[in-house]
């Protein structure tokens, strides 16, 4: 049976249920869809765009993504993050491939999924940006959430690594689930950088202010 299939299957025996707010027939509904707005936020060269707050609905529905392995609300995320990227591209920004900011793969096998890859998997698929693997995670430390909001950025630093050459002269967008603060994704855009992309911005669904 093809993966829409199944998809529709499990909709039928597990009717879906909004992360956000709990309303039957969607996984992520019109409603907190719409209660959500965009963040931009510039720290350094990086240009970080976000659907919405880390907060409310959201949070919930990304708490749900990372815990749940609801290819559903993936896919439903996955279309806020496309949304973003297809203004810019709207816009004329320059983007040449789609890299998702994976977690390690300890914690992957732990959750059943690895969030980031399902949403960059969606935002290619709508976008036509093609998907790359290129950046990957080497240590598997303390999950960001137990965190305080300094040691977050020191949970992370050196903690991605790039395919050498794979990225050469291309402008990327780095995508993941939430940054819990502005820097935490600076690391991943080093990577990116040091195997040759020339342009790096990131798209998540949700920013802790």
């Amino acid at each position: 049976m093809a993966a829409s299939g199944l998809a529709a299957l499990r909709d039928v025996l597990v009717p879906p249920r909004c992360a956000g707010c709990g309303a039957p027939g969607s996984w992520y509904c019109v409603a907190c869809r719409n209660g959500s707005d965009s963040l931009v936020r510039r720290t350094g060269a990086l240009v970080l765009t976000a659907a919405g707050a880390h907060e409310g609905p959201l949070r919930e529905a990304i708490h749900r993504l990372k815990y749940s392995n609801e290819p559903g609300l993936a896919a439903e995320l996955g279309v806020l993050v496309a949304r973003r990227i297809a203004a810019d591209l709207a816009m004329g920004v320059r983007l040449d491939a789609i890299v998702p900011v994976r977690a390690h793969p300890r914690r992957e096998r732990g959750r059943g999924c690895d969030q980031a890859s399902a949403l960059a998997a969606v935002a290619a698929a709508l976008t036509g940006v093609p998907l790359r693997a290129a950046v990957h995670r080497l240590g598997s430390g303390p999950a960001q959430a137990t965190l305080g909001r300094l040691e977050r950025r020191a949970n992370v630093r050196g903690a991605f690594v790039g395919v050498a050459g794979s990225l050469r002269g291309q402008h990327i967008a780095l995508i993941d689930d939430a940054a819990t603060t502005e820097t935490t994704l600076l690391d991943p855009a080093a990577a990116a950088r040091a195997c040759g992309a020339r342009g790096v911005r990131a798209y998540v669904v949700a920013l802790e202010e």
